[in-house]
């Protein structure tokens, strides 16, 4: 199913327990995160594509029908730049202050409003990397064959089993609770730590070798084994460039042997009724903040 841009409007926790239903290119009044990918124009394709990227590594696909036309309208440059897609599929971006015409409704009026453009319909494809693979069965695990970089929204686990986002020394807790999904992954996990939360709302978690429960050691070792042997046996050269570039990255000396492997917990239908966690933003110096960059780190 080709991916598509809707522009309808989406419901966004607040403080004291409310909600607000907030329309297309309006301010978005909640925690700026999701999957990273950019609009771009590149020599090598006639119109505006789709990049997913990770340092030197970039990746291209289609972009979503109507995407380009609603980034130009709200007013990114040519319709080119930035965005992020939530779990609730929610796709955001960021614009300068003086070319936002709905200024007056945002909190600043300076440096880059995160706007709210529409709600992505539709699975967005890559030829080389599945961001919608099967998910595991009930009680088991697989490695995660998606983008194991900029993928999903970056939720922790606490030491007192809540669900909450982080941002430099911003911390906003979900809205609701989510007791399974945090079982799951203590179930795999022994410390407080991330998981992530896809756009197709895959749940995937870093684990390394170290603080892995000690009954579900054979499950993760079983799950690598058999990730690894179908990769090979199906020539999946992108997934295994992509997992041993994980491990580099998280190994702390560029050994991939001491890395984490990106596990594929499920997906959110697998826990608490589906539910899909929603950060409260209770700290309006929240948005000085994220508004001082087009890009910010994580």
């Amino acid at each position: 199913m080709t991916a598509t841009l809707k522009e309808e409007s989406t419901s966004v926790p607040v403080e004291n327990q409310k909600s607000i239903t907030l329309e297309p290119w309006k301010p978005w009044p909640s925690a700026y995160r999701g999957s990273k990918y950019s609009l771009v124009s590149d020599d090598d394709f006639d119109d505006a594509v789709l990049k997913w990227e990770q340092r030197d590594l970039a990746i291209y696909t289609e972009p979503p029908d109507g995407l380009h036309r609603a980034l130009a309208l709200i007013g990114k440059t040519g319709g080119y730049g930035s965005f992020r897609v939530t779990a609730d599929n929610e796709v955001l971006t960021k614009v300068k202050a003086d070319e936002y015409k709905h200024i007056d409704e945002a909190p600043l009026d300076k440096g880059w409003i995160p706007v709210y453009v529409g709600k992505l319909s539709g699975t967005l494809e890559f030829d080389e990397v599945d961001l919608d693979p099967p998910k595991p069965r009930k009680y088991s695990i697989k490695v995660w064959k998606g983008f194991p970089f900029h993928h999903g929204e970056r939720w922790s686990v606490s030491h007192d089993e809540t669900l909450f986002w982080k941002w430099k020394d911003y911390r906003f807790e979900s809205a609701f609770d989510h007791p399974e999904l945090v079982s799951k992954y203590q179930k795999y996990r022994g410390t407080a730590g991330r998981l992530y939360i896809t756009e197709n709302a895959h749940v995937w978690v870093n684990v390394p070798k170290d603080d892995i429960a000690p009954a579900k050691q054979s499950a993760v070792r079983r799950a690598i084994k058999q990730w690894k042997q179908t990769a090979e046996q199906e020539d999946d050269t992108a997934t295994l460039r992509l997992v041993n570039r994980r491990l580099v990255a998280t190994s702390g000396d560029d050994d991939p042997s001491t890395g984490h492997f990106p596990i594929h917990l499920g997906q959110l239908s697998n826990f608490d009724n589906g539910v899909i966690p929603r950060p409260v933003v209770d700290e309006p110096s929240y948005f000085q903040a994220v508004c001082e960059y087009e890009h910010v780190w994580e």
